[in-house]
């Protein structure tokens, strides 16, 4: 017998031995108990358990996900908070604090990208930011970071109608994310800097309401006690009737600034901005600064020399050290305001 055809008949041996099963007890006897290293295995899951309701079920019961980081933190990664028809889930980025058993005030991240592009794990040249977003919770908050409807797939005003959205979601499920309802902070950078100083001044705005809102949202308010832009936008007059990117604004452009809706009710803002930006000037938040405090709005106003979009400066060594230092003030201006 070749050495190939040997092997396959101790193997085949060894399985009829298994299948079998012979146990090695020598008594004869027959036992039912199985050895310790097999462990019995039922069906999870059969037909007989399958549950069908009693109409079409739109509830999404895929399991959720939970991503551990440093100093408890805890990530919950890609919540829907939105399903408008005709378009894409809008999801969000949750942090939650590493002390759950109280609330938390809630601060919501709004990206940017010329409301054209970008996503809510993005920030300029922040080369982590999902991490970055998990420090600032450990400090205390309940962090989102959000993705809404860009340019391509709806114009204004469905990016803050968004937003709003989004507000409204998670105080309507602020019991379960440990989140106190009446300390909400708007945050964003660029084009979400724009989003959220609209978010900031246009709280009971009928004109940027979400539309079809089932009720339990249609109960809860859009409405921030702080707001924080980096780089923003906030009057858009200097745009021209081309409306900005692909004509995002087109015809709109009162209704989409920030300025047009600023009042003594607006809570307090803090305006972060690179003296050399050339794509958004930083007169816009010098200028929204004067405004916000002739309406006896708490504002503060930061221009960081020598750095352009994004805190981008001239030498790596330039673009951290004002990516700290925006980040230094805006943490600052968390604690003053919220805690």
């Amino acid at each position: 017998m070749s050495i190939t055809r040997l092997t396959f008949a101790l193997l085949t041996s060894c399985i009829l031995l298994v299948s079998c099963g012979g146990s090695g007890d020598d008594t004869g006897g027959s036992s039912t108990e199985q050895p310790a290293s097999v462990t019995a295995t039922t069906a999870a899951w059969t037909i007989a358990d399958v549950p069908v309701a009693p109409g079409v079920a739109m509830a999404n019961r895929y399991p959720r996900a939970q991503i551990d980081f440093p100093g408890g933190v805890v990530g919950l990664p890609d919540l829907v908070y939105s399903q408008v028809n005709g378009y894409r889930q809008l999801r969000l980025d949750m942090y939650l604090p590493p002390d759950r058993s109280t609330t938390h005030p809630m601060v919501m991240y709004i990206h940017g990208g010329g409301w054209q592009g970008g996503h809510s794990r993005q920030s300029g040249a922040f080369e982590d930011w999902p991490s970055t977003l998990a420090m600032i919770a450990s400090r205390g908050y309940v962090v989102t970071s959000i993705n809404y409807r860009l340019g391509g797939e709806e114009p204004f005003p469905a990016a803050i109608q968004d937003v709003k959205t989004a507000l409204r979601w998670l105080r309507a499920n602020a019991a379960e994310f440990g989140i106190d309802k009446e300390n909400f902070l708007v945050w964003g950078a660029s084009a979400g800097g724009h989003l959220a100083g609209l978010a900031g001044t246009s709280c009971g705005v009928t004109e940027l309401e979400p539309v079809n809102l089932p009720d339990e949202l249609a109960a809860e308010s859009d409405c921030v006690q702080a707001t924080i832009g980096w780089y923003g936008i906030y009057d858009l007059a200097e745009m021209g009737e081309g409306g900005g990117p692909g004509g995002y604004f087109a015809g709109q452009l009162t209704a989409a600034s920030p300025a047009t809706y600023v009042d003594a009710t607006d809570g307090s803002f803090l305006l972060i901005h690179g003296s050399t930006d050339p794509v958004i000037d930083y007169q816009q938040s010098v200028d929204f600064n004067e405004l916000l405090m002739a309406n006896g709005v708490p504002s503060n106003l930061h221009i960081i020399p020598d750095v352009a979009h994004s805190y981008i400066g001239t030498t790596a060594e330039s673009t951290k050290a004002a990516s700290i230092l925006a980040l230094e003030m805006s943490l600052a201006f968390m604690d003053e305001v919220l805690q």
